[in-house]
């Protein structure tokens, strides 16, 4: 078993240190290959001091980058006699053993993620039908793959996958902006979702990490949901934070001002977020400021105050309000919680 960590933007790095660090706490034996061609030597001392069975690679993965990279990395450490392997985004933050929570799904079963509700997140066999292929299985939301687990019995998958990724039909709609993009194109979970919807792979069991009760897509205004609070309140967090969309230490950098009323809700939600409360617990291990973290406005700072400074009460009054707006509007079609 291995961890599969890759990332190749330095401006990042600060993501990567939080995993790592949170990997540290939570599965301190579980080996990690992490892939960051932006190294510094100051970073590899870091890693070697912070993550002792952490292998630490500089080159790239061959054949793609960015988002499309997973098959390829998979296939790789697939192929050098590692699994299962475990996937996970650089912008997420371990919150629990969760090698013991799924230790008892079977190797043969994909583990992914449900979608954040942000975007596109119906499916019912869109994806499958955008790439031409009959629906034998109808998803009812797109995954994510923010965090996965595959095992030798998904190479066949893995390198469909890849096939499509190298599509002309996809490399072309990646050069729009994602929201012009078809549905099946927008990007490679769009592509793995398809694939799981037609034979051969529809047969192939699936485990979904479940929105809110196993992962936290803290993805736009409609990120932690009312319902998701309580479950958290109820049964405890979930192992992973997702901090997608958009990244604190790149919104809120100094000297970045919000102009107007829309960006100042987006920098409030930010501040709000689960992501924030679990990175304030590693601060020791980081060796650098967090001028992000420091520097919270007033009203993060009241909410936070209002919310007895837990993740799941904070923002609260903030969800309950978007989630009447979503249900409004919404009215009429399947209620999505």
């Amino acid at each position: 078993m291995v961890i599969c960590i890759t990332e190749d933007r330095a401006r990042e790095e600060i993501a990567v240190k939080l995993l790592l660090s949170s990997l540290a706490r939570h599965c301190p034996d579980v080996p990690v290959v992490l892939t960051y061609p932006p190294a510094t030597p100051e970073f590899a001392r870091w890693v070697a001091t912070t993550m002792p069975h952490c292998t630490l690679r500089t080159a790239r993965v061959s054949g793609s980058s960015g988002w499309n990279v997973k098959a390829d990395a998979l296939l790789e450490l697939l192929g050098e006699g590692h699994s299962p392997v475990w996937w996970l985004d650089s912008d997420i933050i371990v919150d629990g053993n969760f090698i013991e929570r799924y230790r008892d799904v079977t190797p043969a079963t994909l583990i992914a993620c449900e979608e954040a509700l942000y975007g596109a997140y119906r499916d019912d066999g869109a994806r499958t039908r955008g790439w031409g292929f009959p629906v034998v299985r109808s998803l009812p939301y797109s995954l994510n793959t923010g965090v996965m687990r595959v095992a030798s019995e998904h190479v066949p998958l893995l390198h469909r996958w890849k096939a499509l990724l190298e599509d002309d039909r996809y490399r072309a709609a990646q050069k729009d902006y994602w929201h012009q993009r078809p549905i099946h194109l927008m990007g490679d979970q769009d592509v793995l979702s398809a694939l799981l919807g037609a034979a051969p792979f529809a047969e192939l069991p699936i485990h979904i990490l479940r929105r809110g009760r196993d992962i936290l897509q803290y993805f736009g205004f409609s990120a932690y949901t009312t319902h998701e609070r309580i479950g958290n309140l109820r049964h405890g967090p979930p192992a992973f934070i997702h901090c997608q969309g958009w990244k604190p230490w790149t919104v809120l950098a100094p000297g970045r001002q919000a102009t107007d009323i829309k960006t100042r809700l987006q920098h409030l939600y930010i501040e709000l977020s689960p992501y924030f409360y679990a990175a304030e617990g590693y601060r020791a291990q980081l060796g650098e400021p967090l001028p992000w973290l420091d520097n919270l406005s007033p009203t993060a700072r009241l909410f936070r105050l209002l919310g007895l400074h837990h993740a799941a009460l904070t923002g609260l009054p903030i969800a309950m309000l978007i989630d009447l707006v979503r249900a409004v509007k919404g009215s009429g079609s399947q209620p999505v919680r």
